[in-house]
C-alpha cells in the first residue's frame, strides 16, 4: 500500500526534542504515512528546498501534515522556507491546483498552556489567530483545512498525558489516511 499521508516535520533539533520525536517515533513503520524531517534538506541545500523534488513527494501523498514546535508565536523558518520554495505559482495555486481538496493539518506542540491562547490568557490571542496565515495557504492553495492538533503545555506534560497525546495523533493522522482511502 502506498503511503496516504505526508507529515512534514520541520524541528531544528529534533533529537532533543521529547515531544516531537515521540510523535514522529509513534509514526515509524506506519505504512500509511511518510515522515520528512524537512529541515535535513534545507541544511544540504545551498538555495533552498528542491521544489520540482518536494512538489513530486507531496503529489505522491493524499494529505498533508505539517508537525512543528510554535516558537515565538510562529512555526520555524524552515517550514516558511519550505512552503515558500515549494508552493510556487502555476504548481499551487495562480493557474496550478496541485493541492486541490488535500487535507491539510497541522500538529503544534506549545509550551504555554491551551488557556494561555485566548483572548483573556496570556498571549491575547486564540491559537487559531494565530494560525491565519497557514489557513489563509490552505485557502489559497485550495487545501481542506482541517483541525489542528495542539499539545499545550510541554515543559510540564506528564509522561502519561504525552501517552495520551501520541495516541491520540497517531489515530488523526490514520483517519487522514483512511478518509483519503475513501475517496
Amino acid at each position: 500500500m502506498n503511503p496516504k499521508v505526508l507529515v512534514l516535520v520541520s524541528h531544528p533539533n529534533i533529537e532533543d526534542s521529547r515531544i516531537n520525536d515521540s510523535l514522529v517515533k509513534a509514526l515509524d513503520g506506519n505504512p500509511l504515512v511518510t515522515v520528512r524531517h524537512i529541515d535535513q534538506y534545507l541544511s544540504s541545500s545551498v538555495s533552498g528546498f528542491d521544489a520540482k523534488h518536494e512538489q513530486e513527494i507531496v503529489d505522491a501523498h493524499d494529505a498533508v501534515v505539517l508537525q512543528f514546535p510554535w516558537f515565538w508565536y510562529s512555526p520555524p523558518a524552515s517550514l516558511k522556507k519550505y512552503l515558500d520554495d515549494v508552493l510556487t505559482p502555476g504548481w499551487a495555486y495562480r493557474g496550478g491546483n496541485a493541492l486541490e481538496g488535500k487535507p491539510l493539518m497541522v500538529a503544534i506542540s506549545t509550551g504555554g498552556p491551551a488557556d494561555a491562547y485566548s483572548i483573556d490568557g496570556n498571549n491575547k490571542f486564540t491559537m487559531e489567530q494565530f494560525l491565519a496565515p497557514l489557513i489563509a495557504t490552505a485557502n489559497m492553495t485550495k487545501m481542506r483545512w482541517i483541525d489542528p492538533f495542539v499539545i499545550h503545555g510541554v515543559r510540564t506534560l506528564s509522561d502519561e498525558n504525552l501517552d495520551e497525546a501520541i495516541e491520540e495523533y497517531v489515530s488523526r493522522i490514520e483517519s487522514l489516511a483512511l478518509e483519503s482511502t475513501a475517496v
